[in-house]
């Protein structure tokens, strides 16, 4: 990929970065459908973003003879975070919605054993039995698991203000201003 052709390798590093996640959530769709999910998935996501992220800004300051600054270095490290987290929802969302709805019925079963087990932490924080298992019939009178668009793109975008200090992190880390 020349230069002309991405002149913000953020683009080329997204791309990347959301074919690694989509691989990922594969895997691990064919392993454990439920882990998809989980704070533990969406760890990786954020470990799989930051790398390549931090390899789009590398790539940037390397184009500008090493001088990059805060603003320079936040557009492809932010751009790679947007596009491979979109990848990501999409793939999501089409899984859900297309490829086995019956993964709603997985994820309401799991979320009710994630109460089930965080009941003595509940009652350390001082909920009484009656919260407890008013929450506990809440979750289970629950219908709609469903993930739609509108709920899918709202993740995507509180997604993103993670991202974004994220990026700016990450931009701070790599900068190096020119000297006079």
């Amino acid at each position: 990929m020349s230069n002309a052709t991405y002149p913000n390798p953020g683009i080329k590093w997204g791309l990347i970065a959301g074919v690694v996640a989509v691989i990922a959530g594969i895997v691990l769709y064919l392993t454990d459908a439920l882990v998809l999910f989980s704070l533990k998935f969406s760890g990786i996501l954020l470990i799989i973003y930051s790398i390549c992220a931090l390899m789009a800004g590398l790539e940037k300051k390397r184009r500008q003879s090493g001088i990059l600054g805060i603003r320079e270095g936040l557009q492809p490290v932010f751009t790679t975070f947007v596009i491979g987290s979109l990848m990501s929802t999409l793939f999501t969302y089409i899984l859900v919605n297309y490829i086995d709805p019956s993964v709603t019925v997985k994820m309401k079963q799991s979320a009710i054993e994630s109460y089930k087990a965080m009941e003595n932490v509940s009652r350390a924080m001082g909920a009484t039995q009656q919260d407890y298992e008013k929450g506990l019939a809440d979750l289970q009178a629950q219908q709609d698991f469903r993930l739609t668009f509108a709920g899918s793109f709202l993740l995507y975008l509180r997604g993103l203000i993670l991202y974004f200090v994220v990026s700016l992190l990450l931009a701070l880390t790599i900068r190096k201003q020119r000297t006079a």
